[in-house]
């Protein structure tokens, strides 16, 4: 068979996309991640601070570019997402698979951001290659996020996928700051090689787990995704008889396909419950270390020693899993977001301690106040993710159709334009404020202030709305089941007007469509 070439056996992709998922495969799925959660880390958490000590930047420079960049790489989450969908009309994705190519070709890439980390150059070329990262992100992003529902169509198997992904990403996340506060203190903080290393050690780790992820899963064949020789055939032959009314016609179809997402009720509410709780965490990511240096009079190395106990979450992960089936998603944000209140608040009481308390007693609460708040900002970042496998679902019921990838799409696109705004927000009010992160002495009261309400403040605001608006997300796993049930009876042939009261309900409630208007390609 022609797609049977080297680097991708259909056969063997068909046969283990009905196979159980081992704790192997979710394990060289996840490694993937440590790009995924960890690149993020890297440059919100240090980047920001590199640029200002080192390469000349003040706080509004740093941060106006940080969110332009990622705002002007954003459209390519909508580009991959498109392009990952067809690519098994080109010979690279037949042999490479039109997901795994893209993870793959993350990992030569990524070595070329090192030059951001390069004092002395001009501002534009920072710019550019940031730029260039950001875009890896979101191509790594949008194809990686789309494997699982083409690995099972299990429920426990996407489950074990995700839950050990969100393990190895939060692992990551504590990793970095792990090697950053050794390398830190055993080299100088104040020293440009200092954060070079250890940037060094972690973008090669970057290009390796990604390589490694790319041979290590697996996807739908060509055939199973609809790309058998007649139809590789005739979309070869529309491709060439475009001509720029067709072109437009095109780009107007693609624009349709993601607007059309947000007519599905529960992605509206998950989506805008993701937006706000991955930008809280860009800002908390991008304001810690200034915290902890400028209002809690520590240094950069004892910020990433705080960091580091973010270990402790990723023992929670498993709980989270078995919470997320038996108390369901609304429940589970609600435990969310009052234990990241908590933990907010216990964090504000420090800052305003440490002056009275003795440095080791106050040093335990910090060290327990930060653990409480790592545990619960984990939790934060690994619902999203645990719900998204099943939002394609409840597409489903309404298009006909599995759109994993144009909702990955869409969700990258968001994310990266509210990252953005929120860099350059927070780059905007640390500069009105007086702030001059570039200076190691003493800061204005006012910039001290406008640091904590950045980092804290916004924080608890963003999550009292979210609490908030998860009381409207209803999708759990019986109303999941309810839909597939659901798809499988119509797919087999079944009548709308025999479909039972309960499940009309559940699947208007879903969707927000009316049940007359589902399973018709709205």
């Amino acid at each position: 068979m022609r797609f049977q070439s080297r680097g991708f056996h259909s056969h063997d992709s068909r046969r283990k996309s009905h196979d159980k998922i081992t704790f192997g495969d979710a394990l060289g799925f996840a490694i993937g991640d440590v790009y995924g959660g960890g690149s993020a880390i890297l440059t919100g958490t240090y980047l920001s601070v590199f640029w200002t000590r080192f390469c000349g930047f003040d706080i509004g420079t740093a941060q106006s570019m940080i969110g332009a960049a990622a705002m002007l790489s954003a459209c390519s989450a909508i580009i991959f997402g498109v392009l990952s969908e067809r690519f098994y009309l080109f010979r690279l994705g037949r042999r490479f698979g039109r997901r795994r190519f893209f993870v793959m070709m993350v990992s030569p890439l990524v070595l070329v951001t090192l030059l951001m980390w390069i004092p002395g150059m001009p501002k534009v070329l920072y710019f550019f290659v940031y730029v260039l990262y950001v875009t890896l992100q979101q191509m790594f992003g949008v194809c990686y996020s789309s494997l699982p529902g083409e690995m099972t169509r299990d429920f426990a198997g996407r489950s074990l996928l995700s839950t050990v992904r969100m393990f190895v990403s939060g692992m990551s996340g504590v990793i970095i700051p792990f090697a950053a506060t050794a390398i830190l203190t055993w080299l100088g903080e104040w020293h440009a090689y200092s954060y070079q290393t250890f940037v060094t050690i972690v973008t090669v780790a970057f290009a390796i787990v990604t390589f490694t992820s790319s041979r290590l899963t697996w996807e739908l064949t060509p055939e199973e995704a609809g790309f058998g020789e007649a139809e590789l055939a005739r979309r070869r032959a529309a491709k060439h008889r475009r001509g720029a009314r067709e072109i437009m016609q095109a780009i107007g179809h693609v624009a349709a396909e993601y607007a059309s997402t947000f007519r599905i009720a529960t992605f509206r509410v998950h989506i805008t419950l993701y937006l706000i709780c991955l930008t809280l965490m860009d800002i908390f990511t991008q304001s810690f270390v200034y915290f902890v240096v400028f209002d809690l009079g520590k240094t950069a190395a004892f910020a990433s020693m705080l960091l580091s106990f973010a270990v402790i979450a990723e023992f929670f992960k498993p709980l989270w899993g078995w919470l997320f089936v038996h108390i369901g998603p609304r429940n589970l944000y609600a435990v969310d977001y009052t234990g990241a209140l908590i933990g907010l608040g216990l964090l504000f009481v420090s800052w305003r301690l440490e002056p009275v308390l003795p440095e080791g007693v106050w040093t335990a609460y910090v060290i327990v106040s930060a653990i409480i708040w790592f545990v619960f900002r984990s939790l934060a970042g690994t619902v999203p993710w645990l719900v998204f496998p099943f939002i394609p679902d409840v597409d489903m019921i309404v298009t006909r159709r599995n759109r994993a990838s144009i909702f990955s799409g869409i969700t990258t696109f968001l994310r990266f334009i509210f990252s953005g705004l929120a860099s350059m927000g927070v780059g905007a009010f640390l500069a009105f404020s007086g702030f001059k992160p570039d200076q190691s002495g003493a800061q204005s009261s006012s910039a001290v202030n406008a640091v904590a309400f950045v980092c804290l403040g916004w924080l608890a605001i963003g999550f009292i709305i979210a609490f908030i608006v998860s009381r409207r997300f209803t999708l759990d796993q019986r109303s999941d089941l309810i839909v597939l049930h659901e798809i499988e009876r119509l797919k087999d042939g079944g009548n709308k007007d025999d479909v039972e009261p309960h499940v009309r309900e559940t699947v208007e409630r879903l969707t927000g469509q009316p049940y007359e208007r589902c399973w018709g390609g709205v």
